[in-house]
């Protein structure tokens, strides 16, 4: 058998058996993972207990957890002290790390509630797990691919260059696909969490308007996420369902 032949058909079956990997977790084992990442960050990061910041992220958490219906889930919010970070993120099972910095481009509650919604978002589809897997789909079919290789006797210069391809595709063609793909799904959850929890919107439009100017911008094919104005093009296009969230919100009365 061709050495190449024999390399394609022992890696075409290990990535058939690298499918059975789904990355799904119960919420349970979500909670718990999520939990322990949690205490290990919190030995890491200095974070802010008091003032209008850690007021802000505490009233806006608290208002999109309870529409998130996943009363299960132990949402956590935290203020990180880093005025030169512009970042948030989720851990699985509703663990949310805001940093200072991000507050540059937060000018009011409601901009910051499409931050937190979108982290929220992230949480409720599991997106942190699932990339995870998925990444771990492509490591585990790199190396298998090394080993049919080896096994082929195919050269060691050869093998270089077949891996570099191999995962040059899977990042650009199976990896940040799916990330941007998250983003935008998370993008549109959280405009729809914000809205019902009382937060205008139109908001997230600001907001992220003035977030696009952070940071290097680089094609979308090459980023995690979408490109800014796909993003603004997304959030848009669902505002009037938004909207009309935002109108029936019982938390209006509070504002």
């Amino acid at each position: 058998m061709h050495r190449f032949l024999k390399t394609i058909l022992i890696s075409g079956s290990l990535i058939a058996l690298s499918g059975c990997m789904s990355g799904k977790m119960s919420p349970q084992q979500e909670s718990s993972l999520g939990a322990q990442q949690e205490r290990q960050l919190l030995q890491k990061v200095k974070l802010v207990r008091s003032g209008k910041y850690y007021n802000a992220v505490r009233n806006v958490g608290s208002r999109i957890a309870s529409v998130s219906g996943r009363p299960d889930f132990q949402w956590r919010y935290h203020l990180v002290n880093n005025p030169k970070t512009a970042n948030a993120f989720v851990l699985p099972g509703g663990k949310v790390f805001v940093y200072t910095g991000l507050f540059k481009y937060a000018a009011n509650e409601a901009e910051l509630a499409a931050v937190i919604g979108h982290e929220v978002a992230h949480a409720l589809r599991s997106h942190g797990v699932k990339s995870a897997a998925r990444q771990q789909k492509a490591g585990l079919v790199g190396a298998l691919l090394q080993v049919g290789m080896s096994v082929a006797g195919i050269s060691k210069q050869t093998a270089q260059t077949v891996n570099n391809i191999y995962g040059q595709s899977a990042t650009l063609g199976y990896i940040r696909p799916y990330s941007r793909q998250n983003e935008t799904a998370a993008d549109s959850i959280g405009l729809m969490l914000m809205a019902e929890a009382g937060y205008d919107p139109r908001a997230a439009l600001s907001f992220w308007s003035k977030f696009s100017k952070h940071g290097q911008r680089v094609p979308e094919y090459l980023s995690t996420h979408p490109a800014p104005s796909n993003r603004i093009a997304n959030i848009k296009s669902l505002m009037p369902q938004a909207l009309a969230l935002y109108q029936k919100s019982k938390y209006r009365k509070y504002r």
